[in-house]
């Protein structure tokens, strides 16, 4: 790198002509384009290209003031001379010439001001398409230094500038549209001519990326407004907007409707009373109320405030008829119960494990039930389950089972009542050999059988007080004291416990102890009896119905009209074991392919028609009628239910020949039957 200190000390400084003359000074004595392209003028931080123009009066060096000429190669020693010479060579006296100067300095200065600080861009290029000179702006907006723009072909530095195809033409360009980096650009292009010759070109563009933003984001906001139209035209609340005065500055269709019908004012005080205005004037705060319209339609109109700088510009203004409302909410209400009710069915039907498909049954609360059953199987807590004798107590505890994570281990069961109380502790805990007559070897109680498995201790009501205080030991200490043994046996077992008794009450007569009671009573499961869940009855008949089949080997289809309704309506103390025992009596007595009616026992028949005569509306007692009408009146009822003289009988509790005899004396044969026809 070869550098050069000059000195100017001419008056005016690196004036214009003085530039101009150092300019073709160089390009005479520097033959090489390139070592003139690359060769620059420092002067404190500035750093510019020695042959722009522009740029060397742009540094404003006065007289007496050093700077650097910098080239890529070394210069000749005569050359150096020269340039040396050219700066220190004194002025020759010549006022006109002096002032020539400084108004063509003044007016450089100016111009090259002006363009560095045009907000737009501007590129000029000579008659080569070499760049001469950028702007600020320009720079930025080709977010290139000025070194990599100043003496280098524009096409390929600004591969859009399209200077040389202008050169070629002669013919300017405008407003072009154009994408530069990021920005969007709109460029004029206009070729310099000088004595009709064509000496360069120059591009002026301007950023348009924020215009263009700001013309979609224009555009969006009046698409949006026009779907706020359309939506405020569309809803069925009648809706308005006002101005500061009240007057109303929009209204949707349905408001206009009301005004016209009503012959109302544009005015929101033709609605609301002049007093509410004033007090929203004075109080300006969102406020709802029911407002009658010519006493006649009721509205909850709803008033909303515009403030705009702290001012009070207007107000939204929504009127929503009182009955629709209502309606609708009636509606929400309902689908919101409905809702609930759906979700509450189907999460109990599918978080149920496969083992309780076994207990038949869709009511609320038998589901309500298993659930509950669900949940508590993969924990080891304590399960007690209540209800009455036949509600499958012992299938609930073995679908627990099955389901929890000891499902591989043992399950046993041991009826509490059905062992003798002199062999129940040893069979519940086990003895050692010798600990009794007749005990010649170690006996493992049903506890230690189910070690790392389940116990289901049916019946609990029925342990004396004794051995529940060993029980509950068990279940504090977890191991078993074996009869006659001496170390206690220590055991992982999961208690489920069951019982149709009120244990509560047992606790008050001092038959069960309350502290085994609150052990037990960890997880509650409580199973409604049949009655209370009727719904269910004509599942487990089907089911019943199925299983007989295989187990009797028979091919019954069907159940006889009416025979459902008969069960459904009967109390079953028995639950769900006496309807099982009902339906297996059904099949051993039909003799063709359908469950009767008939062969049903006579108890059911007596609750069915009791059932059915409560419902007989019997005349006040103001009048009286005989013995026979009466009579009349309990064969008219009773003979629609049955489509026999044999069933009828039955129910009634009379022989076949009397019911036969009655129906012809009050002429019924018409309606024998009707009912049990329809069901």
């Amino acid at each position: 790198m070869f550098t050069l200190s000059l000195k100017v000390q001419k008056k005016n400084g690196l004036h214009i002509r003085l530039a101009a003359t150092f300019i073709i000074t160089l390009q005479s004595l520097l033959k090489d384009k390139d070592a003139i392209k690359n060769s620059y003028v420092i002067y404190k931080d500035k750093k510019v290209q020695a042959n722009n123009l522009l740029s060397l009066v742009s540094l404003k060096i006065e007289q007496g003031e050093e700077f650097l000429l910098t080239c890529a190669d070394e210069i000749p020693p005569h050359v150096a001379k020269q340039i040396v010479e050219l700066f220190e060579e004194k002025d020759v006296e010549n006022v006109k010439e002096t002032e020539a100067d400084l108004i063509m300095m003044e007016n450089s200065y100016i111009l090259q001001e002006a363009f560095t600080k045009l907000p737009n861009g501007v590129v000029v290029v000579d008659r080569d398409n070499v760049i001469t000179y950028v702007n600020d702006a320009a720079v930025k907006l080709l977010e290139k230094p000025p070194n990599e723009l100043y003496n280098h072909k524009a096409n390929i530095v600004i591969p859009q500038s399209r200077l040389h195809t202008i050169m070629k033409t002669g013919q300017p360009e405008f407003a072009q549209k154009q994408k530069i980096n990021h920005y969007t650009i709109l460029t004029n292009r206009s070729p310099l001519i000088f004595q009709d010759k064509v000496i360069g070109a120059v591009a002026v563009f301007q950023d348009i990326s924020n215009v263009e933003k700001i013309t979609k984001e224009l555009k969006e906001v009046q698409e949006l407004q026009q779907r706020l139209d359309l939506v405020l035209q569309s809803v069925s609340d009648l809706i308005a907007l006002t101005n500061e005065k009240g007057e109303f500055i929009f209204i949707n269709e349905e408001m206009h409707g009301m005004l016209i019908k009503n012959k109302k004012k544009k005015k929101i005080q033709s609605i609301i009373g002049d007093n509410l205005w004033k007090s929203l004037l004075k109080r300006p705060e969102p406020f709802m109320k029911i407002i009658q319209v010519n006493h006649q339609l009721t509205y909850i109109t709803k008033i909303n405030p515009i403030i705009f700088d702290e001012v009070f510009r207007g107000t939204v203004v929504t009127l929503s008829p009182l009955d629709e409302i209502k309606i609708l909410l009636q509606k929400l209400e309902l689908m919101e119960e409905r809702t609930k009710y759906l979700e509450r069915e189907l999460s109990k039907h599918q978080k149920l494990n496969s083992a309780f498909s076994k207990i038949i049954g869709n009511s609320e609360v038998l589901l309500e039930s298993l659930s509950m059953a669900n949940k508590v199987s993969k924990t080891d807590s304590t399960v007690l389950i209540t209800g009455e004798s036949g509600t499958g107590k012992e299938l609930v505890a073995r679908a627990i089972h099955e389901t929890s994570d000891r499902c591989e281990q043992s399950y046993i069961r041991v009826n509490c009542s059905a062992i003798s109380p002199n062999l129940i502790e040893s069979e519940l805990f086990g003895h050692e050999k010798g600990a009794f007559t007749g005990a010649y070897k170690v006996h493992r109680g049903k506890f230690e059988l189910a070690d790392n498995g389940t116990i289901f201790l049916d019946e609990i009501g029925d342990l004396n007080l004794d051995l529940q205080v060993k029980l509950l030991r068990v279940l504090q200490e977890k191991e078993v004291d074996r009869v006659g043994g001496f170390e206690p046996v220590t055991i992982n077992v999961r208690v489920i416990a069951a019982t149709n008794r009120d244990l509560a009450k047992m606790i008050e007569e001092g038959k069960f102890r309350e502290d085994l009671y609150y052990r037990l009573n960890v997880i509650p499961i409580h199973l409604p009896p049949l009655r209370s869940r009727k719904e269910d009855i004509p599942l487990l008949s089907e089911h019943f119905r199925v299983h007989f089949n295989q187990h009797l080997g028979k091919s019954i289809n069907r159940f006889e009209q009416g025979l459902i309704e008969i069960l459904s309506n009967y109390h079953w103390p028995g639950n769900i074991r006496e309807l099982e025992n009902i339906i297996e009596r059904l099949f051993n007595l039909t003799d063709d392919d359908s469950l009767k009616v008939r062969d049903l026992p006579h108890y059911i028949y007596k609750e069915e028609m009791a059932s059915a005569t409560q419902n007989l509306d019997f005349l006040p007692a103001s009048n009286i009628l005989t013995l026979e009408e009466y009579e009349r009146q309990i064969f008219t009822h009773a003979c629609q239910f049955y489509p026999s003289y044999n069933q009828l009988s039955h129910a009634l509790g009379i022989t076949h020949k009397t019911a036969a005899k009655k129906i012809r004396k009050y002429g019924l044969e018409h309606l024998l039957g009707n009912k049990y026809q329809n069901t």
